[in-house]
Order: C-alpha cells, then structure tokens, then sequence
C-alpha cells in the first residue's frame, strides 16, 4: 500500500510540475499571438477569430461532460489493472464521440454559413468568413473527436504530464509559425490553417504513446454502459458551455465585435491565470477518484484540506495581484492600437473575482466529478448557465462589458455555494462552516492585498514592460507576504504539512 501511495503521490506531482511549465509556456505564447494578430490584421478582425473560437468551444465541454463520466468509470478498473474493462471503456467514448462528430460538421457547417450575418462582421465577406470557421474548426475536430479518448486515459492514470508534454511542444511550434507568416504577410486564412494543422498533431502523438504503453484490445462493447451517466455529464457540459461562452456571444450578437476584441484581450490574461492557477490542481482529481475506489476516506480527507489551502493561497496571490497590474499591462499591451478603447477597470475587477471563484471551487468539483456524481449536482450547472444568460442579456445593453462580467461572477458563486453545500451533506460530509471560514479568509486576504498594491501602482509610472515587471515583483513579494502570515494564523496545520512536504497522500 505505501508503494502505491508513493507512486501516485509522485505522479500527482509530476503532474503538476510539468503542467506548470506548460501554463507558463501557453501564457507567453499567448501574450504575444494576439498582440501580433491585432496589429497585423485589426481589432474586428481578431474578434471575429476569437467569436469563432468560442462558438466552436462547446465541443471542449463535450469532451469535459463525457470525459469526467469516463475518468469516474475508470478510476477503480485503472487501480485493479483489468485492461479489458479499461478497453471497453475507451471503446464506448469512441462509438459516442463518432456519433457527436457527425453533428459537430453539420454545427460547423451552418455556423460557417451564418456567422457574417450574426456578427455583423464588415472586414471579411461572406466566403472569408466561411472559411475561417472551417480552418479554425480542424484543429477542433481532431483534438477532440480524434484524441479524447485517449486524452481520458491518461488524465485517469495520473499521467497527464504526457498530454502537458506534447502541448507544450505543439503551443512552441504554433506560436513559431505564426509570427513567421504574419512577418512574410500572410493573410489570416492561411495563419488559422496552419495552426490548426499544427494542433492535428496532439492527438497522433498521445495516440502513439497509448499504443506504446497500453495493451488495449478491441471490443465490440454489445450489451455494456459503463458510462451510464453519460448523458447527465454531457447535458451539465452543455449547460457549462453556455455559462462559458454567453459572454462573446451576448457582445457579438447585442453589441459589436470590437467589444469582443476588447473582451478577449481582458479574457486572454485573466484565463491564463486561471489556467497557471489550476494547474496546481492536475491529476487531482484521479488522485481523490483513486482514493475514493479504494475507500480511504481519512486520507482524503486530510488530503483535500491541503488541496484547498494550498490553491485558496495561490488564487488570492495571483489574481489579486492580477487586479492590481491589469490595467497598466492592458495600456502597454495595446499601444499604438486606436480603432477602440481598450481601458475598463471596473469590467477588469469583476472578470478578475468571476475567475477566482471559479478556481476557488475547483477542489469541491473535483471531489464532484472524482465520484461520479453528475446527475445528483445537475442542478448547480444548470442554473449556472441560466442565471449567466438571463443577468448577461438584460445588463448588457445597459452596461455592456460590465453586465456580462456582472452575470459571470453572479452565477459562478452560484455553483460554488451549491457545491459547498453539498459536499457538506454527501461523499464525506465536509461541515459547512469550514468552507465559510476558508472564503472569508480569502476575502480578507484579497482586499488587503489590492488596497496596499493600489497604493504601490499609484506611485509607479509604467514607461514600459521592465517598469511594469518591477513593480509587478514588488506587489507580487507583498502579495506571498500577506497570503502566508494571513494562513499561518488560521491555517498553521495545513500551512506546515504543506510546506514541509506537500500534498501526498
């Protein structure tokens, strides 16, 4: 048994390590893209690149609706080894993904037909327009159509630092490309083709590396449903996927897509440090699933106390200290760039504690998703999604990027409240009480935080980059500060366990 944990103990770290690197990668990568993209071809012209994404998105949650179900069905036969229930498994995502496959072309051909008419767009006509949303949903495709299933295996053993690994590879080469044609003078048709061909290559890759380290055998699956829930995951993803993308989809359709550009430059920061934060949080969940398939409740809980601790102190530090600098990287990022105005702190703010509440709840949602229990919280992703329509919809023509971010943040505490209480009362009966102390502390700590950043900003006059990077160092060294004394008095246990060893068992 102490083999076992220490395998999976390192292997959640790995996970996290690599995933680390990975977030740090996609968030230089990602920095420069669009700051690229938007000098190069214009405002309207990203946005409608970054409209496409998100209307091709829900397919990502797809992947995240019957890939939680799949990751649940596979933690106990992974601990057991049973490689034929395994390949039973694999095969039925894959006879289901082929049936959506076949919906997702007739979506991306009908979205390719209509989105200049929904957008408005005025810099492309219609058959540019259709083309770019073929181009951009290739990539789309055979990620998740092609890959997922393979994607799901490794996630359930604990080795997404191989999916981690190739992405980094892929980000690199894609971010390569790009900037050598847009400086030849690519037009963006041919810069989106090439980096779709480019992410083709994720899935053959982890497709090479099961092959090689699984001996999966082919099952024809007749009379199986080891993925029961399938459809309770999938509808709580549809439902995700209207919570995620009614932002950019409200702005296209009721407002302009320069909003969108301006949405998504503000998106672009505040998602990749969802994404670092979160990824402390990898291989988590098949790490709490492993734990849960072999009845180690006293470790997980412990454990999950950790878990929380630790990613409550990241989120505080990073995001508050993201709401302190965002503004002044936001005028840098976009000077020279005149055709809108990129300047709103107070839809920065509310798009900033939207993100941080979404990492916040990340440890309950994995204990959620770790257990299998999709058609028990459907409630939490369902009224998600309404609330965020609803509150988006009615604000936004009154307040614009404020009401959407409005509806965002409304409906994420929504989910996390739900999950609190429910943790509470099932799974392992986790009191209410330690989550409202845990989120008051986090409160507490994020307002000190951006007060006494505010006042570090204000006497800083941001020239460039490096004057930015200064006085980023210096919030960001006040920030650990203040997150560390603040957990040392309420959380002295935790704080100790995981600094003297991390999470492990």
């Amino acid at each position: 048994m102490q083999k076992i944990s220490d395998t999976r103990a390192k292997r959640a770290k790995l996970n996290i390590v690599v995933s680390l690197g990975c977030q740090i990668i996609v968030l230089i990568c990602g920095l420069v893209i669009p700051r690229s993209m938007i000098g190069s071809f214009g405002s309207e012209a990203y946005g409608a690149t970054a409209s496409i994404s998100q209307f091709l998105a829900y397919i990502t949650l797809l992947e995240g609706g019957i890939g939680g179900v799949a990751r649940a069905a596979l933690y106990k036969p992974l601990a057991e080894n049973n490689i034929l229930v395994i390949s039973e498994i694999i095969g039925e995502i894959k006879r289901f993904f082929r049936i959506v496959g076949y919906i997702f072309v007739v979506y991306v051909l009908i979205l390719a037909c209509g989105f200049q008419k929904i957008s408005n767009v005025e810099c492309f006509d219609w058959f540019s327009t259709f083309a770019l949303v073929i181009v951009i949903s290739i990539s789309t495709f055979a990620q998740y159509f092609v890959g997922i299933s393979y994607s799901v295996l490794l996630q359930a053993a604990q080795r997404t630092y191989i999916t981690s690994i190739i992405n980094i590879a892929t980000t690199i080469l894609n971010t390569i490309l790009i900037l050598l044609l847009i400086a030849v003078g690519s037009n963006l048709i041919i810069v989106k083709l090439v980096s779709s061909c480019v992410f083709v290559l994720r899935p053959v890759l982890m497709w090479m590396y099961v092959r090689k380290s699984y001996r999966l055998t082919k099952c024809d699956g007749k009379g199986k449903n080891y993925l029961s829930q399938k459809w309770d995951g999938l509808g709580q993803h549809v439902a995700y996927f209207l919570y995620s993308n009614t932002d950019i989809a409200v702005l296209t359709v009721l407002v302009d897509l320069r909003t969108v550009a301006v949405y998504s430059v503000y998106y672009m920061v505040v998602s990749q440090i969802e994404n670092f934060t979160t990824s402390f949080s990898t291989g988590m969940e098949a790490l709490f699933g492993d734990m849960l398939a072999k009845n180690e409740i006293k470790i997980l809980h412990r454990t999950f106390g950790y878990y929380e601790t630790l990613l409550s102190m990241i989120t505080t530090v990073l995001f508050s200290v993201t709401a302190v600098l965002i503004i002044p990287f936001v005028k840098l990022y976009t000077s020279g760039i005149t055709d809108t105005d990129y300047i709103a702190p107070l839809f920065s703010v509310l798009l900033i504690a939207a993100s941080a509440v979404s990492c916040l709840r990340k440890p309950y949602h994995n204990i959620i998703i770790a257990a299998g229990h999709f058609r028990q919280t459907q409630i939490a992703a369902y009224g998600e999604a309404v609330i965020n329509i609803v509150l988006s919809v009615l604000l936004v023509m009154r307040f614009g990027l404020i009401g959407v971010a409005i509806g965002t943040l409304t409906a994420t505490l929504f989910r996390m409240i739900y999950y609190a209480d429910y943790l509470t009362k099932n799974i392992f009966n986790r009191k209410i009480s330690l989550f409202i102390r845990r989120e008051s502390v986090n409160i507490v700590i994020c307002i000190a935080i951006y007060a006494l950043g505010s006042l570090i900003r204000a006497s800083w006059s941001f020239s460039g980059y490096i004057m930015w990077a200064l006085c980023g160092a210096i919030v960001t060294a006040m920030a650990i500060v203040i997150t560390v004394v603040g957990n040392a008095v309420f959380y002295k246990d935790d704080l100790r366990q995981i600094m003297a060893r991390g999470i492990r068992k």
